[in-house]
């Protein structure tokens, strides 16, 4: 199964929120399956561009080609400094498009290991 995160900006987010959550509820009374999904909306564009910067969309694009790394193995990819990669990871996190989890590295204690929360990442703004 695909799962999908779906970045939305809308003005009128509490109202479409709640539309959209009484579709799902309906859909859901009528034993419908719903699909995974991930999605944050925005009220104002900048919040948006402030969440998102190059760098970050380098990050999810890497781990989009390349598959789950350690932040070590991510700066080096992205040439970039270990701390600021593993502050990306934690914004992208805190929104729902990263996955962290911890794996054995034998003898070597445990490792952080990143990955994306989905296979597709569609982001959409409506203004």
């Amino acid at each position: 199964m695909t799962r999908k995160v779906s970045i939305a900006v809308d003005r009128n987010g509490l109202k479409n929120f709640f539309r959209d959550s009484l579709e799902r509820a309906k859909a859901l009374d009528r034993g419908e399956l719903l699909p995974e999904e991930v999605r944050i909306t925005f009220e104002d564009p900048s919040e948006m561009m402030r969440m998102l910067t190059t760098e970050r969309v380098r990050l999810l694009d890497s781990l989009k080609h390349e598959g789950e790394a350690q932040i070590t193995d991510l700066a080096v990819r992205l040439g970039r400094n270990k701390r600021a990669v593993s502050r990306d990871v934690s914004v992208l996190r805190e929104h729902g498009l990263l996955i962290t989890k911890y794996v054995t590295n034998s003898g070597h204690g445990r490792n952080l290991v990143v990955s994306s929360a989905a296979r597709v990442l569609e982001l959409r703004a409506a203004i």
